[in-house]
């Protein structure tokens, strides 16, 4: 089927952020206090964040052995380990942000983790899939979760593709949160 999305790929979960990719997530969410960056790879993010602690198991520095409170956790996990890093993250961390196709956090067991965990869906930011990334057909984004957020999801688009070169952002319903 033409616009189903493309199932037959292989990865091995060694996708790197592009640059530019990386520094306009950076530069949009500021994080700021002790920041992770618990998936090295070739340092993209650390670019733009100099001062972050990281972990990379391909250098030995695993970060599910990562047991010290941060203020921010920025990374393009490896999605099929997904559940497994946001659930270590949440532990350690109030300020969540994910590279991830958006499908990946709207699971039952996803929903539900981020509840018991005491976060909530703060932002969403639409951004194009780069060409060196897996083609999925699935909307690509940087999702940010906060610690005791109950408040509106914001939607924001900071895809290149955008005419007037500004973020457009939409206010989505109430938070998505379990009672």
């Amino acid at each position: 089927m033409k616009y189903q999305p493309n199932r037959d790929y292989d990865s091995n979960d060694d996708v790197q952020t592009p640059p530019e990719l990386a520094e306009r997530i950076v530069n949009h969410f500021k994080p700021r206090g002790r920041t992770l960056e618990p998936c090295r790879g070739d340092g993209n993010f650390l670019r733009f964040m100099p001062q972050a602690d990281w972990c990379e198991i391909k250098e030995g520095r695993d970060f599910f052995e990562w047991k010290k409170k941060v203020d921010w956790v920025v990374t393009n996990p490896p999605w099929s380990q997904i559940r497994r890093f946001l659930q270590h993250a949440m532990m350690w961390s109030d300020n969540i942000v994910f590279l991830v196709t958006i499908n990946h956090l709207w699971t039952k067991a996803r929903i539900r983790d981020i509840g018991e965990f005491g976060f909530g869906i703060r932002e969403i930011c639409l951004l194009e899939m780069p060409k060196s990334f897996p083609q999925s057909g699935f909307q690509l984004g940087a999702i940010y979760l906060a610690r005791d957020w109950r408040n509106q999801i914001t939607l924001t688009d900071l895809s290149t593709h955008q005419s007037n070169g500004k973020n457009s952002a939409i206010r989505l319903g109430h938070a998505l949160h379990t009672v």
